[in-house]
C-alpha cells in the first residue's frame, strides 16, 4: 500500500522460453509482525493486509489476515490481463524451514484477485511478533501457447450477476420502496435486496416503523453517496469508491456494510499523506475503521511524527491519547 509502511522488498527476474513468458518474484516482508499486531474488531472482517504492485509485471500480490483468526494467513495475486498462467509459490522464514504451495495451467481472469496459500498453524507467530521477516518467492509461468490453442474458446466465463442486478437500479418495473437522499432525490429499489444486504435496512422495514408504512427511508446522505451505497448493495462493486471516500465510509459504516467500508478504507490510505494523517487518523476512529486506523498509526510512526505534529490537523486536535494506542 501507498508507502510501503511494512518496509517491504520486492524483487524480479524475467525471462522468456518460446511462448512462455516466466516471472520470477521475490516478495520479503521484514515487519510482518506489524500486521500480526492489528487487533481485528471484534465480531467483524477487518481485513489486515499489505498489497504491493510488482515492477514491470501485470502482477499485483497481496498478504494478510482477513477474518478473526490470527493464525490463519493468505495470499492472493492479481494480473492487468486475462491469461494462463501456472504458479509455484514459497514461503520461508529465511530459516532452513519452508512451504510450498503449486497450481497447474488455469485460465485467470484479469483484475480479478485468485487465492494463492493459506497458512494455518503452519508458521509460528511468535517467530513473526520476534522480528523474523517473511519472505515469498513466486514463478508465475505465462502460457502464450496455450491461448492460441484455446483461441476459439472463451477464455473464461464472465460473470453477469453484479450487472444483471444493478440493472435493477434503473429498470425500477418491480421496485416496493424509495430511499431519498438528504436533497430529496429519489431512488427506487427493492426492499428483499436491501435487508439482505443490510440489517440496518432490514430493521427499517420490521414491525411498525414509519418506513416500513410509508415504504419510504429519509436518508442523511448526498444524493452521490446514496447512489454509490445502493450501487455497492445490488452489485457488491464501489467503482467511485474514490471519489468521496470519507463520505461512502460513514455511509457504509452507518449501514453495516463491511465490504464497502473495507473498499472506503483502502481508498483513504491511497490518499494519506503527513498533511492529511491526522484527520484520517481521527475519521477511521470515529467510524471504527480499525484496520485503516492501524496502518494510519504505522504510517505516523515510521519517520513522520515530528512532521505530522507540525500540521493544522496536529494543532487543531483536543487530545492525543488516541494515537497512542
Amino acid at each position: 500500500m501507498g508507502d510501503n509502511p511494512y518496509q517491504y522488498t520486492i524483487k524480479v527476474d524475467k525471462s522468456k522460453e518460446g511462448e512462455t513468458d516466466i516471472y520470477e518474484i521475490t516478495w520479503t516482508i521484514p515487519r510482518i509482525k506489524f500486521i500480526l499486531e492489528t487487533k481485528a474488531m471484534q465480531g467483524y472482517r477487518a481485513p489486515r493486509c499489505t498489497v504491493v504492485e510488482v515492477p514491470d509485471t501485470p502482477f499485483q500480490l497481496k498478504v494478510g489476515f482477513f477474518g478473526l483468526r490470527p493464525d490463519l494467513m493468505e495470499v492472493y495475486y492479481l494480473t492487468t490481463t486475462s491469461s494462463f498462467i501456472k504458479l509455484s509459490l514459497k514461503c520461508s522464514d529465511e530459516s532452513c524451514f519452508s512451504i510450498d504451495f503449486s497450481v497447474d495451467y488455469q485460465a485467470v481472469q484479469a483484475n480479478e484477485w485468485q487465492h494463492s496459500a493459506e497458512l494455518s498453524n503452519i508458521f509460528s507467530i511468535d517467530k513473526y511478533r520476534s522480528g523474523r521477516p517473511l519472505v515469498m518467492y513466486f514463478v508465475f509461468t505465462v502460457s502464450q501457447a496455450i491461448r492460441v490453442v484455446c483461441h476459439n474458446i472463451p477464455l473464461l466465463h464472465t460473470p453477469q450477476l453484479s450487472e444483471d442486478f444493478a440493472t435493477l437500479l434503473t429498470d425500477t418495473g418491480s421496485s416496493d420502496v424509495t430511499m431519498k437522499s438528504v436533497e430529496g432525490k429519489e431512488f427506487r429499489a427493492l426492499e428483499a435486496i436491501l435487508a439482505v444486504r443490510s440489517e440496518v435496512l432490514r430493521a427499517h422495514f420490521k414491525h411498525n416503523t414509519k418506513e416500513s408504512i410509508t415504504n419510504v427511508v429519509e436518508t442523511p446522505w448526498e444524493t452521490e453517496v446514496l447512489r454509490d451505497v445502493l450501487t455497492f448493495v445490488y452489485t457488491d462493486k464501489a467503482p467511485r469508491v474514490d471519489d468521496a471516500p470519507d463520505k461512502l465510509l460513514a455511509a457504509a459504516d452507518y449501514y453495516q456494510l463491511l465490504g464497502l467500508k473495507s473498499l472506503c478504507e483502502e481508498a483513504l490510505y491511497k490518499r494519506l499523506t503527513v498533511e492529511n494523517a491526522i484527520e484520517t487518523l481521527q475519521l477511521a476512529e470515529l467510524h471504527s475503521a480499525n484496520s485503516l486506523k492501524q496502518s494510519i498509526l504505522a504510517f505516523i510512526k515510521n519517520g513522520r511524527a515530528k512532521l505530522v505534529t507540525k500540521t493544522e490537523g496536529w494543532a487543531n486536535i483536543q487530545s492525543v491519547e488516541f494515537i497512542k494506542m
